[in-house]
């Protein structure tokens, strides 16, 4: 990294493909989604990046590693998450509850199913296919709500729909952990519950339970004042700068909260 352009050259890359990509996408009328998924295949180190000790000139314009940009990603998905709970409201999801536990549970137990024996049929263990099942009945709220916000979807039937079961699958996660879990506690003891074993396991969960409650009480004590004084300091034409840092300090608290507990 240091002999191939510098501690930032990956993020000029990064930035530049970005600034290159938006406009051809639009003149094309592709998904940006799919512009940025093509561009990180061809520009990462498992493309046009695994001959640049060929071609040396190829570093200055391929991403040598990824995990400079890592850091940057996740904050990317941040702000996209903190952008889609902007157009939620508690009245809405509660509108919606018969299309999330509904529809949406559906959803992901029948894939479930439907995977898992699948994976069955193809030699794999009970456990390896629900497993297997769960992780591929999920989606990725990051890539999907984007394409629907960009065609102006989101407010239709099938935004609805849709979100309603990305929700689900959001939701779905924490029951999907447990099971996991608990599989693979059985799964060391041949198949044989030992509650040691399983104890400890799910003990590993007890951060990301207490970061969730915390980071909710902190939204309910902390934010709602803090956001209530912003909103006043708006109203007089003061408080631009403030909704700018507000949110800033939101996005990259939650963030960084989630990760310490494990979420």
């Amino acid at each position: 990294m240091h002999g191939q352009g510098g501690d930032y050259k990956d993020l000029v890359v990064f930035l530049a493909a970005a600034g290159v990509i938006v406009p051809l996408v639009n003149r094309l009328k592709i998904s940006p989604v799919l512009g940025f998924l093509a561009a990180g295949v061809l520009l990462g180190p498992d493309g046009l990046g695994r001959f640049a000790h060929a071609l040396p000139w190829l570093s200055w314009l391929t991403i040598g590693d990824p995990g400079q940009l890592a850091q940057l990603s996740e904050l990317g998905v941040a702000f996209l998450l903190f952008m889609i709970g902007l157009e939620l409201s508690w009245e809405r999801l509660r509108a919606m509850r018969r299309l999330v536990f509904g529809l949406g549970l559906m959803q992901v137990v029948v894939c479930t199913a439907v995977l898992a024996c699948g994976f069955l049929l193809m030699g794999q263990t009970l456990a390896s296919a629900v497993v297997l099942g769960m992780g591929l009945a999920l989606s990725s709220t990051a890539v999907v709500m984007p394409v629907l916000a960009e065609r102006g979807r989101l407010k239709g039937t099938v935004g609805r729909s849709t979100f309603a079961i990305l929700l689900a699958q959001d939701l779905s996660v924490a029951p999907i952990l447990i099971t996991v879990t608990v599989l693979a506690a059985l799964a060391q003891q041949g198949g044989a519950l030992d509650t040691a074993v399983l104890g400890r396991a799910l003990f590993t969960l007890v951060p990301a339970a207490l970061g969730l409650g915390l980071m909710v009480l902190l939204g309910r004590v902390v934010l709602r004042p803090m956001f209530r004084s912003v909103a006043k300091a708006r109203k007089v034409d003061q408080g631009g700068e403030l909704f700018v840092a507000a949110s800033l300090l939101v996005v990259v608290g939650a963030g960084l909260a989630a990760q310490a507990s494990g979420l």
